[in-house]
């Protein structure tokens, strides 16, 4: 039966209030209130049912809707329960506490964890992509990780590899759901791993930090985690961004000041040419201008910074100013 075919079916069963036949069955709704549960159906093909077996088809649902109903709530009592769980370990809560709620739930939290943000954008239904990483994770980690959207994103909390204490591959994960939820811009940022569930919101920040970079860079589709970051890793730490935030106005200075008079993108350039390695041809690929604008603008940051853009110091610290400008002020 195609799918229409059953929808007006089930529209007529509906409307009929009672069991209705359908060739060889005769279908009954368990259906509590408005909504449709389930169906039953009652095997007829000679056409001797009477009274008492529609009786017994009809008491049947309502029994059935009962119970549908019932494991519903609890289903829909245990998401809720587990999504309070995970924004009071994200945020911040007891041991001993997160113990006793996450065992009540069915979830370990005695070995080390992590956090885990992914971020999938280009696809309309959020649903979907909760249900793909929470069976991929599944997949991976042989144990079901707690899951919770936050601001567009998928957060999930997941045990470390059973045994050893380590962190899994988690480019498996990503590219595991690239095959159903391609995305040129998929990015996932990995936290730290947590010997104790009050820890986990340090790895949190961590892996939005590393979803920040990882955005930033550019290649911003793949996975970063929060001990790739080296240097960058300080940035969004309080004090240290104020020290990043020198460093960036020191050595980018008069760029900034030049773009927000002039409505212009000398960082920009300057940052993507570094990130195509110095090379003329790629860089004027990747900013969709011609060799000479590109020329030009390299010209224009000399005058500027006062800075020799190919000597070795030079380049590393213009390099690293530019990729902390960009993260901290680019996409998030």
């Amino acid at each position: 039966m195609s799918a229409r075919a059953r929808t007006e079916l089930l529209s007529r069963i509906q409307r009929s209030g009672r069991p209705i036949r359908d060739r060889d069955r005769i279908i009954a709704l368990a259906q509590p209130r408005d909504e449709v549960l389930g169906v039953l159906a009652l095997v007829d093909p000679e056409g001797r049912a009477g009274r008492l077996e529609l009786f017994a088809l009809e008491h049947s649902a309502v029994i059935l809707a009962m119970e549908l109903a019932h494991q519903r709530s609890l289903a829909e009592a245990e998401l809720r329960l587990r999504a309070d769980l995970v924004d009071d370990l994200l945020t911040g809560t007891g041991d001993d506490s997160a113990l006793a709620r996450s065992a009540a739930l069915g979830h370990d939290l005695r070995p080390p964890h992590q956090v885990l943000v992914v971020s999938w954008p280009g696809i309309d239904n959020e649903e979907k992509v909760c249900r793909a990483v929470d069976q991929e994770v599944t997949r991976i980690t042989q144990a079901r990780a707690l899951l919770t959207r936050r601001g567009g994103k998928v957060v999930l909390i997941a045990p470390a590899r059973e045994g050893d204490d380590g962190a899994h591959n988690w480019d498996e994960l990503y590219r595991r759901m690239g095959r159903g939820l391609p995305s040129a811009e998929a990015a996932v940022g990995v936290g730290r791993l947590c010997p104790l569930p009050s820890d986990l919101p340090r790895s949190y920040v961590e892996a939005l930090r590393a979803l920040r970079v990882r955005r930033a860079s550019a290649t911003s589709s793949g996975v970063t985690t929060f001990e790739e970051l080296g240097f960058y890793r300080m940035l969004g730490s309080g004090e240290s961004t104020r020290e990043v935030g020198e460093f960036i106005r020191e050595w980018l200075g008069p760029l900034i000041d030049y773009d927000e008079t002039h409505h212009y993108d000398l960082v920009s350039t300057l940052w993507q040419y570094y990130e195509c390695g110095g090379n003329y041809d790629a860089t004027a690929r990747a900013l969709l201008i011609h060799r000479s604008t590109l020329r030009y603008r390299l010209r224009r940051i000399r005058e500027l910074t006062g800075h020799d853009l190919g000597t070795v110091d030079t380049r590393l610290n213009l390099h690293i100013a530019t990729r902390a400008w960009r993260i901290l002020h680019g996409p998030s």
